[in-house]
């Protein structure tokens, strides 16, 4: 299994089927939490359903599309973050992630998206990382702001959620800007 060990306490595991049974856990546990941002939660409703994700994540990686990460934290299976589309054409990256309850407040997201921010410009030489998330979601809000990105808009009714429909804030951090973070 591919491990990229991002610290002593975290670690990015590549999608594996043998990881179904526990994402399906982690989902349903989670599944009130998770639903007020995400719309797929409601849809997960057996181990099936999530091996099936992982199967998608892995065709989608062999396709140079995606990359879909387990995040392990502590030891124990928290979250996701991904490429949720890799345009090659245009140098742009799209990150998505999502993370139990229960681990909020620890910078896991925020070091997990660092990770792949990283990846994104020095290994896959993209030109511009995004990120989007649901306008009233404060606490992805501000994993984007923190990781130095720029709000360039708000899309206007731009995902059907369980509650209703949402509007998108569109966050992106372009390679110079990035540079110039790191000093270089």
């Amino acid at each position: 299994m591919f491990t990229w060990t991002l610290d002593e306490e975290l670690s990015l595991l590549f999608l594996q089927p043998g990881m179904a049974t526990e994402l399906f856990a982690l989902c349903h546990d989670n599944r009130d939490y998770l639903s007020q941002w995400l719309p797929w939660p409601p849809f997960i409703q057996k181990p099936e359903d999530t091996s099936l994700f992982i199967r998608r994540a892995i065709e989608g990686f062999a396709r140079g599309e995606t990359m879909s990460c387990a995040i392990e934290y502590q030891g124990e299976l928290v979250g996701i973050v991904a490429y949720n589309r890799l345009d090659h054409q245009l140098g742009v990256a799209t990150i998505g992630y999502w993370l139990a309850e229960r681990w909020q407040g620890n910078g896991i997201i925020t070091r997990a998206c660092q990770a792949l921010i990283h990846h994104a410009f020095d290994e896959l030489g993209m030109e511009k990382v995004e990120i989007r998330a649901a306008v009233d979601n404060t606490a992805s809000r501000a994993v984007c702001e923190r990781l130095g990105f720029t709000l360039e808009g708000v899309l206007r009714r731009a995902e059907k959620l369980p509650h209703g429909i949402v509007d998108h804030a569109c966050y992106g951090l372009l390679r110079s800007e990035w540079r110039h973070e790191r000093g270089a």
